[in-house]
């Protein structure tokens, strides 16, 4: 199995303390140690949609069998895209074409969302930690289409996305990618563009690093918790002046918010994203200066917040043509097959004039590939 999943079943987690036991008992003892390794795996694992359908078998056994090999080739691809992303796939009605994967890298404090629209596919999201297998994050059946992830901590995330269309599909899909901030703007009516300080500026002569957002507007502007949580604690004094300390324990981050002109929460109250919970001053150390809020994120140390508020991805544009119309590398021109769908992107091979190629998508102006001998790779003929 080409990756790992956690959907622990509540009616079996009396028993694991005692797998655990016997897990660790038949160490010298290899064939056990498989049994018991299996029946784990089918007990305490859900089913992905792509899996409850591979096991209803629908189809004959020869086309199954083609259609999950084709899944597990994917799995070897490294063909990588860039946010935000659109690329329109074909349905070939060939189970051996019908799987195709997306490496990406979403940055942190920005939230995925995947959707697709034609013939669905299923999809499939994976974490890709380094030198270890593909962790099961997410996934849709072949009615919803959408799925929306958001990255765990203060690190940018590796992943992969696998889709693949039902064993004889022949209705294409266009399948698009965004991210967007995963917290709201803590200040109503601004954006993004008001932020006037940044994280890293230097403070005091250099001799301190300024760990926030200075987001500027007149004072007296409604102040929103930028999600949903518990305050922590309303304070008075300081080089912030009147604060606002608030606990998100959905992502275990705590938000800071200094210099405010009005607090207009109390301690312990629970709050909706959204939610007035002050006013923008410029109390504290920031009297001398025009009112703004020192918006601040903190997990294990202090966090850069700029991503977690900037602004969405523009939509993608379309491809500039539909896929399957090319059979063939045109014999004028020096052509190569990509990693990327750039001209940038790192080179495979170069093709060869006349050379015979499967079309299977189309994105921007390059045609997703796929060779005699079985690469695949991005290529631009124009």
């Amino acid at each position: 199995m080409p990756a790992t999943r956690h959907h622990t079943r509540s009616l079996w987690r009396l028993l694991l303390p005692l797998l655990l036991l016997l897990l660790y008992l038949s160490g010298g003892c290899s064939r056990l140690r498989e049994q018991l390794e299996f029946w784990v795996e089918r007990t305490f694992t859900e089913a992905s949609p792509r899996e409850a359908f591979l096991r209803s078998r629908p189809f004959d056994s020869a086309t199954l069998a083609r259609w999950d090999s084709a899944y597990q080739r994917v799995f070897r691809d490294t063909l990588r895209i860039e946010l935000p992303h659109r690329e329109v796939f074909r349905a070939t009605g060939d189970p051996g074409l019908s799987a195709h994967a997306l490496h990406l890298r979403l940055p942190p404090g920005r939230r995925l969302t995947v959707r697709t629209e034609g013939g669905i596919p299923f999809g499939e999201l994976f974490r890709m930690p380094p030198a270890e297998e593909p962790h099961w994050l997410a996934g849709w059946d072949t009615l919803s289409g959408y799925l929306s992830y958001e990255t765990a901590g203060p690190a940018a995330e590796d992943l992969l996305l696998v889709v693949q269309s039902l064993p004889k599909a022949t209705e294409p899909f266009t399948l698009t990618l965004e991210s967007e901030p995963a917290l709201l703007f803590p200040v109503a009516g601004r954006d993004a563009d008001n932020i006037g300080s940044f994280w890293g500026d230097r403070r005091d002569g250099g001799r301190r690093r300024h760990e926030g957002n200075d987001i500027f507007a007149p004072r007296g502007t409604p102040v929103v918790a930028a999600a949903k949580g518990r305050v922590a604690r309303v304070q008075d004094g300081g080089l912030g002046g009147k604060t606002i300390w608030l606990r998100d324990r959905d992502r275990r981050l705590n938000y800071y918010y200094a210099h405010l002109d009005t607090q207009l929460v109390r301690r312990g109250q629970r709050v909706s994203r959204g939610d007035t919970i002050a006013r923008v001053g410029n109390t504290g150390n920031a009297r001398t200066t025009p009112p703004h809020l020192h918006f601040g994120i903190y997990g294990n140390g202090a966090y850069d917040p700029f991503p977690y508020l900037g602004p969405s991805d523009a939509s993608p544009a379309d491809p500039r043509r539909l896929p399957g119309t090319v059979t063939e590398v045109p014999r004028r021109g020096t052509h190569y097959l990509r990693l990327t769908p750039s001209r940038n992107g790192t080179v495979i091979r170069q093709l060869d004039g006349g050379e015979s190629i499967t079309e299977v998508a189309t994105t921007g102006a390059f045609h997703r590939v796929v060779t005699v001998a079985g690469e695949t790779g991005y290529v631009n003929f124009d």
